[in-house]
């Protein structure tokens, strides 16, 4: 136990003949009292919750770091190509600004009010890649869960 003197404070407490005669052996073994078998158990009690929680807190950090890891990857990759559509984005105004100024239109015709076959050519080519990529993504992600099932079976 320790060597300090502590003051005690007297308790009364009921317990069952097999714990009270659990309680007698222990201290007769470790030639201590009853009173300091008592204040041992607790304490190792205590000890014992605290590695517990540890360990259960190590366990769901592990978990959330295996899950972020993958989330993170995917954010990066959203990051990056946001990016790349920012900054093709301001090239395009900047080119659309010179040519704007360079013809000196004075008005705008936006497509809500003419529609060029060009601009609807334009429209269809990129709504085809859209969907091109989006399967090719679908394929991919289909044949990854399909290589994970395998390796874990």
């Amino acid at each position: 136990m320790t060597d300090k003197k502590t003051t005690k404070k007297g308790s009364y407490f009921l317990l069952n003949p097999v714990t009270k005669e659990k309680i007698q052996t222990i201290a007769s073994e470790k030639n201590v009292s009853q009173a300091d078998v008592i204040t041992e158990a607790i304490d190792h009690f205590y000890a014992d919750r605290d590695e517990k929680y540890g360990v259960f807190k190590n366990m769901i950090s592990d978990l959330m770091d295996e899950k972020l890891a993958a989330m993170q990857d995917k954010l990066q990759r959203i990051q990056v190509t946001g990016n790349v559509v920012d900054r093709d984005t301001k090239i395009l105004l900047e080119f659309m600004n010179h040519y704007y100024l360079m013809n000196e239109f004075k008005d705008l015709i936006t497509t809500d009010k003419y529609k060029t076959n060009g601009m609807q050519q334009a429209e269809d080519l990129i709504q085809k890649r859209i969907h091109k990529h989006r399967q090719k993504k679908l394929d991919y992600e289909k044949r990854k869960a399909h290589k994970q099932q395998e390796s874990e079976a």
